[in-house]
């Protein structure tokens, strides 16, 4: 490939989304051992509260990449 600005923007997205997987498939396996017990669901909410956002910065990435 002789687009390195695509490839490198494709190779960014990809482990973007292989991130964004591996976070909701955490999330749905602490919701299943949590079930309905008040505690549990709590204790998860608490973890939710706490997460911060970072804006995915492919630009940057891609730049440093020698893009």
């Amino acid at each position: 490939l002789k687009d390195h600005a695509t490839f490198n923007f494709l190779q960014w997205f990809i482990a973007e989304q292989v991130e964004e997987e591996e976070t909701a498939s955490d999330w749905v396996s602490k919701f299943k051992m949590a079930g309905e017990h008040p505690a549990g669901m709590y204790q998860l909410d608490k973890e939710l509260v706490a997460r911060r956002y970072a804006p995915p910065t492919p630009l940057a990435e891609m730049d440093a990449a020698g893009g």
